[in-house]
């Protein structure tokens, strides 16, 4: 008994010093080293900066005519096609024609005015002659009685030539408005670019039904071409404007073209650029950005690229 408590004894001695805060394997340890980040990456594809035009129908028509091909150039307001408008165009010079013939309307409404005045002016002039004669003696109340229905017919047959020339300018405005409707409802067959650009797309034919629903000419417009990028919310606050960047293809290293950050979104939001479904769950949150690149003219519009954004200089500040 005597041999076993001295074992036990000896066993929660040596228990002792192993736990013993003197231990150096578990105080000396060095703490380890924080790496230092230099580099943000983030997933984006090569848009214009004022972005790709869907150009649709405000009507739904069949193409008549094409006027442009894919990589061309178009200018602001150029026809780009035209929609079957025999209807339009008919109803457009119909109404012309009455807009016209509505002004010879009025011509001859004021030149009869013009000529019953005169005769109303006459008869005035006649009556007054009569009544100095009367009141001399010299004429006989009947012949002044005549004289002055006389004028009072030249003023009805007066007011009524002035009130069908006033009726003629009211038609004449009517017609001018309707003409205006038909030449609008004219233009709206007639689809032209918005702005100055090129054709990258046309998805109809000659024949060809199309509807306001569905775009069927896609436009790059003048101006800068940008990467447009989502970095990871855990990274978000250290993108700023006016990093220097670069872009790349997917999982290469090589560089496609650099650029500037010119634009950080305010606010984080879902992942957009390239979820599979409209409805995706997705739990990270995305921050936005646009490069607006040094020389893009080998990108594709619409590829999809790597963004790196260098960092170094905001974790130097």
């Amino acid at each position: 008994m005597k041999q076993l408590f001295y074992c036990f004894t000896v066993l929660l001695a040596l228990a002792g010093c192993s736990g013993s805060p003197n231990d150096k394997t578990t105080t000396n340890a060095p703490p380890k080293a924080s790496v230092a980040i230099t580099q943000v990456v983030g997933i984006g594809k090569i848009v214009p900066e004022r972005d790709i035009i869907q150009l649709s129908s405000p009507v739904n028509g069949i193409v008549e005519h094409i006027y442009k091909n894919e990589n061309d150039s178009v200018s602001a307001g150029e026809t780009v096609l035209e929609l079957q408008h025999a209807v339009e165009s008919a109803q457009v010079n119909q109404l012309s024609s009455e807009v016209n013939t509505q002004y010879d309307q009025i011509k001859a409404d004021n030149a009869a005015v013009e000529e019953y005045q005169a005769k109303y002016n006459n008869s005035v002039l006649e009556l007054q002659r009569l009544q100095r004669l009367l009141a001399k003696g010299a004429e006989t109340q009947q012949a002044v009685d005549d004289a002055n229905t006389s004028v009072k017919g030249f003023q009805s047959n007066l007011s009524r030539l002035q009130a069908n020339a006033q009726v003629s300018k009211s038609k004449l405005t009517e017609t001018k408005a309707a003409l205006e409707v038909s030449r609008q409802q004219l233009d709206q067959k007639i689809i032209k670019s918005p702005v100055k650009g090129k054709i990258l797309e046309i998805s109809t034919l000659v024949g060809s039904a199309v509807n306001t629903q569905t775009p069927f000419v896609q436009i790059s417009p003048q101006g800068k071409t940008i990467a447009d990028c989502e970095i990871d919310e855990l990274f978000a606050d250290k993108i700023s404007n006016g990093l220097r960047a670069w872009v790349r293809n997917t999982g290469s290293l090589d560089t496609l073209a650099t650029g500037t950050v010119y634009f950080t979104s305010g606010f984080l939001k879902k992942k957009s650029l390239f979820t599979d479904q409209a409805g995706e769950k997705e739990d990270r949150r995305v921050r936005e950005i646009k490069i607006v690149l040094d020389k893009p003219e080998k990108l594709l519009l619409n590829a999809r690229v790597e963004c790196v954004i260098d960092i170094s200089t905001n974790q130097k500040r």
